[in-house]
């Protein structure tokens, strides 16, 4: 006993023995490694960031390299060709010392292939075409095949371009603009392509090409492309190159892979030679760049997995004191999220969480007796009184409102109550109510009350749709639903023990009080006044009319335009000076069903009233019999 109030005292203080800050110093292990995951990944983003750039600047300056290298080349054979011809041209017709010369300068030049100024002189180097087995005349087939290239040479533009389709081996063929003595002609080289192919070839993870004017390859680590004379302007680097007004650039784009397919990030650089309208490119796969980041991120992994490794083991059997009553707590929420209240979940410590753990249980406890309360609570009043009462809200008094007030009841229950059992009028009515009041609910009114087979609704209180009018609109248009719920509801209906149910509907919207009226002990949520007077003298005037539904000449004045109505003959009100304007309701406006009020007579089986219509008749309840 002793213990169980020590600990009834220590709950209701708030105190524990050991705080679950202490349990949490085990998580610090966890910080750890999340810290040496932060500085893995900060290293590596700083050395990617660092290998990017100094890739950029080695592939930029690969590029340089390489162009001049191209460049001393081209400059070779251009001007290796021009002190040919000139020292050529002052040999007159000594053809013995033009052979030699010839013969000296391919012996000296072997990459050249072929040299002439058409329609000039022409230079053919033999030995390698004896060596290649090429026939000597392919060079002058080339050439007629170049009329466009030869114009564009003769107009003073110096290209290279790629002529290995033709000859069958890696080579290339420059044409520049060739002035003697006045004429303006055009000189043709065609040279093997071999020392730019070695100039390529570079053992370095960058690839680097030549490429013409038009984008195809002059030279390639692949040859393959060198002999077809490959097209590689739709490359994104080349296409750059092509398109650029600047001499030199670098650049990242994305390139689907030749054998995945699968889009690849590079890293590019481009220079354009002066001479040859030539374009030297270098680029490297960025996953070549991040390689080594990527390798130290690998060994940083591993180190914070042996680490994370400890810490889990660590941790491991203290961390389940912790996790397990968590894990039951989610699993009580998860029961009181359902609607199960009763919690069948003990502490297992005398730390936070064992105290959370019994709060959670008293929790329960106090929300199945609310939910208990609230439930039984609603089925005698509305659902909102029902809950203001539960807070505490409810008080004596009430205020002023506009609302609309309903009021129903069933033609002759009276007669129809006495030809049936007890149980039966209860199990008939508890099914009719219960379609009325779905209705009534389902336009958001409120059910005032019950008073016997009668019905008393309002809509704008306690809670109002914004505006008198959507009050108004919403209790017409629940009196609808009403007609169409009562003809379902009569279809089995009409033979013995089942007689057929007729309503009568009364509608007024005016000023009332509405709020608590009773006592300190007893009170009850209603609203009184003038207007609800008047629409329960409109429900009582539908017999005589011979209607179902009757609105006021209030209620009219609000919605009256969104419903098909008939005006009834006014009506002289107890206590009023004024006679007042009814309508009978019909039906909305464009719904199908009944447009007049005969046709709803016809459909609910209503007799038309015949003569005079006496309003007080209804007022009679009772009549006293001479003796």
């Amino acid at each position: 006993m002793a213990k169980d109030k020590a600990a009834k005292t220590e709950r209701a203080q708030g105190r524990v023995r050991m705080p679950l800050v202490v349990k949490l110093i085990g998580i610090i292990s966890i910080i750890v490694v999340v810290s040496m995951g932060l500085v893995s990944f900060l290293s590596w983003w700083l050395y990617s960031s660092d290998a990017r750039v100094r890739a950029e600047d080695n592939n930029f300056q690969l590029s340089e390299v390489l162009s001049s290298q191209v460049s001393a080349e081209i400059e070779r054979i251009h001007s290796g060709v021009l002190t040919l011809f000139d020292t050529l041209r002052t040999q007159g017709n000594a053809s013995t010392q033009i052979s030699e010369l010839t013969a000296a300068f391919f012996n000296r030049n072997v990459s050249i292939i072929y040299a002439a100024v058409p329609g000039e002189r022409e230079m053919v180097n033999t030995k390698f075409f004896v060596a290649n087995e090429l026939d000597s005349g392919v060079a002058s087939g080339y050439l007629k095949n170049q009329a466009a290239l030869l114009d564009r040479a003769k107009a003073g533009e110096t290209i290279v371009v790629n002529a290995s389709p033709t000859f069958g081996i890696p080579s290339a063929a420059l044409l520049f603009p060739y002035r003697d003595f006045g004429t303006s002609n055009v000189m043709v080289v065609i040279f093997s392509t071999e020392v730019l192919q070695a100039m390529v070839q570079v053992k370095s993870v960058s690839l680097s090409y030549v490429v013409d004017y038009a984008g195809q390859v002059i030279a390639h680590p692949d040859p393959t492309l060198v002999k077809i004379a490959a097209s590689l302007a739709d490359q994104p680097l080349v296409n750059t190159l092509l398109k650029a007004s600047t001499d030199n650039m670098q650049t990242r784009y994305t390139s689907p892979d030749p054998v995945t397919k699968k889009n690849v990030e590079y890293l590019g650089a481009f220079r354009k030679l002066s001479l040859g309208q030539l374009g030297v490119a270098s680029v490297i796969p960025a996953d070549s760049v991040y390689a080594a980041a990527l390798r130290i991120t690998q060994q940083n992994t591993y180190l914070t997995g042996v680490v994370l490794l400890f810490s889990i083991l660590a941790v491991w059997f203290f961390a389940r004191s912790v996790t397990r009553p968590v894990l039951r707590l989610v699993q009580a929420s998860r029961q009181i999220e359902a609607g199960q209240f009763e919690l069948d979940i003990q502490p297992t410590s005398r730390d936070e969480l064992g105290l959370l753990t019994t709060s959670f249980v008293h929790m329960g406890k106090g929300l199945a007796e609310r939910e208990r309360v609230k439930e039984t609570f609603g089925k005698f009043v509305n659902k909102e009184i029902a809950e203001q009462a539960l807070k505490g809200n409810l008080q004596l008094g009430g205020s002023r409102r506009v609302a609309t007030i309903f009021f129903s009841d069933i033609r002759s229950f009276t007669a129809i109550s006495e030809t049936m059992e007890p149980e039966a009028v209860v199990e008939f009515l508890n099914g009719y109510m219960t379609r009325m009041v779905t209705c009534l609910e389902q336009t958001g009114g409120v059910v005032d009350k019950f008073i016997g087979d009668a019905i008393m609704g309002v809509w704008g209180a306690p809670v109002s749709k914004g505006s008198p009018a959507a009050d108004a609109l919403a209790a017409v248009q629940a009196m609808l639903l009403m007609r169409a719920s009562l003809i379902e509801f009569n279809a089995d209906r009409g033979g013995p023990g089942k007689p057929l149910i007729r309503i009568g509907c009364g509608l007024n919207t005016g000023p009332c009080l509405a709020g608590q009226i009773g006592s300190q002990q007893r009170m009850e949520y209603t609203v009184i006044g003038d207007a609800v007077n008047l629409a329960s003298r409109l429900e009582a005037l539908n017999k005589p009319f011979g209607t179902d539904i009757l609105i006021s000449e209030n209620t009219f004045a609000l919605v009256g335009h969104e419903f098909v109505t008939q005006a009834m003959p006014p009506i002289k009100v107890k206590g009023k000076t004024d006679p007042l304007q009814i309508y009978a309701v019909v039906n909305t406006v464009g719904a199908p069903g009944p447009q007049t009020l005969g046709q709803v007579r016809s459909l609910l089986g209503i007799e038309a009233p015949e003569g005079h219509i006496d309003t007080d008749k209804e007022e009679k309840k009772y009549e006293i019999l001479p003796q």
